[in-house]
């Protein structure tokens, strides 16, 4: 079948659509959406479904797969991935090309894009060669955002929703609410947990889930292959979706995960608008070092956000936490306290926990060491590890992508 415009649509077959390694990003698509293959002269659009080749491997290897498992990747190989732009300091900024020409792989969560640059530690990205895109039975491509989850209402008053951000990437934003994550889940606190930038990744997705937490959602969930170069409009959108979704499931407290770094577009405009304002009560920052936490803390004070701690890279180093506290005025929480219920409900603000009836393991941070707890033993009521939540209830770490 074609057109005037010299697009044309074929059937896609049952066995090379099996064969296809698909990519987290397209998680949310079925596979038997997937009917047709879709090329000639068509402009992808950010969020469209690609058959792609792979022609040369370079700095992608593997591709996360929507059941969380890294599938090496071979010349040869075809994978399914979603066409977007990337933003990423340490690795590649890319965006969506014109044509269905020559593109690359340039996130392991299944980014198709065309790199414009790159950074210097990093190999060429993986070369891929467009196939067609994937459509319907009618020959209509599909998009992400057509299978997203649909907005909700909820009457549950949202609760307390904490942002994590931080100097750049890779500055321990996502370990940081790991580890909130970890520590609040296994004192019964049902926490949410949602990525609202970025590019698509599961790793990141995978190890909130991994942590324990009541539900992680992320922007592909609500449309996006990515948020670069996205109008700020559909930004606030989603993002205001992501905490509503995470509210109506009952969550006990909400963590936010802004990606990059202050001063990336859609960030620094996200950290502007009324949406944030409104919907985010306090922030965490995570930097590398006290220079980079005293910047960071005074440029959110200053644009009216409430700041009340300091994590991230720097806490590896005693040394250059005590210089970011001195430089902050903010206690600078390490791993072992955000692991730590009851340390973290008091920076937090949230409800003081009840006692925990039953014996539990713990290691708690002291003064003079570390308190280990077993079944049978004999601990002072001061030192069990406790519950924070108000509701009983049930309540998922990273390398770069």
């Amino acid at each position: 079948m074609s057109t005037r415009r010299r697009i044309w649509v074929q059937t896609l077959e049952n066995e090379q659509r099996e064969r296809a390694k698909p990519a987290f990003t397209v998680r949310r698509v079925p596979s038997d959406a997937m009917r047709t293959i879709v090329g000639g002269a068509v402009r992808p659009r950010s969020g469209d479904v690609l058959l792609a080749r792979v022609t040369r491997l370079g700095h992608h290897r593997h591709v996360e797969q929507p059941n969380g498992r890294r599938a090496t990747l071979h010349a040869g190989d075809e994978i399914i991935v979603a066409y977007g732009d990337r933003y990423a300091t340490d690795q590649f900024e890319s965006h969506v090309p014109g044509t269905l020409g020559h593109t690359q792989l340039v996130a392991s969560g299944g980014i198709a894009s065309r790199v414009l640059s790159q950074h210097q530690t990093v190999r060429r990205a993986t070369d891929i060669l467009p196939i067609g895109l994937l459509g319907d039975d009618r020959g209509r491509p599909l998009n992400i955002l057509d299978f997203a989850l649909q907005p909700v209402l909820t009457d549950l008053v949202r609760p307390r929703t904490i942002a994590v951000i931080g100097t750049a990437m890779s500055s321990g934003k996502t370990t940081t609410i790991h580890h909130l994550v970890h520590g609040l889940s296994r004192a019964g606190v049902r926490a949410g947990a949602t990525k609202v930038t970025g590019t698509g990744s599961g790793n990141d997705y995978w190890c909130m889930l991994d942590a324990g937490a009541h539900l992680m959602l992320d922007f592909t969930d609500v449309g996006l292959s990515s948020t670069y170069r996205q109008p700020m409009i559909v930004v606030e959108r989603m993002f205001s979706e992501l905490i509503d979704h995470l509210t109506a499931s009952g969550t006990d407290v909400n963590f936010v995960e802004v990606a990059d770094g202050v001063f990336q577009s859609e960030t620094s405009r996200l950290l502007n608008s009324v949406a944030f304002h409104s919907m985010i009560d306090m922030i965490i920052f995570a930097a590398p070092d006290a220079v980079g936490a005293a910047a960071g803390v005074s440029y959110l004070k200053g644009l009216g956000h409430n700041v009340v701690a300091v994590s991230g890279l720097l806490t590896r180093s005693p040394l250059a936490a005590r210089e970011a506290a001195v430089a902050t005025g903010l206690p600078v929480l390490s791993l072992d306290q955000l692991d730590d219920p009851v340390a973290i409900s008091a920076h937090l603000g949230l409800e003081p926990p009840p006692m925990q009836s039953r014996p539990v393991k713990a290691r708690r941070s002291s003064p003079i060491g570390t308190v280990d707890a077993t079944p049978g033993d004999e601990v002072p009521a001061s030192k069990k590890v406790v519950m924070l939540a108000k509701h009983r209830l049930p309540v998922s770490v990273s390398e770069p992508s």
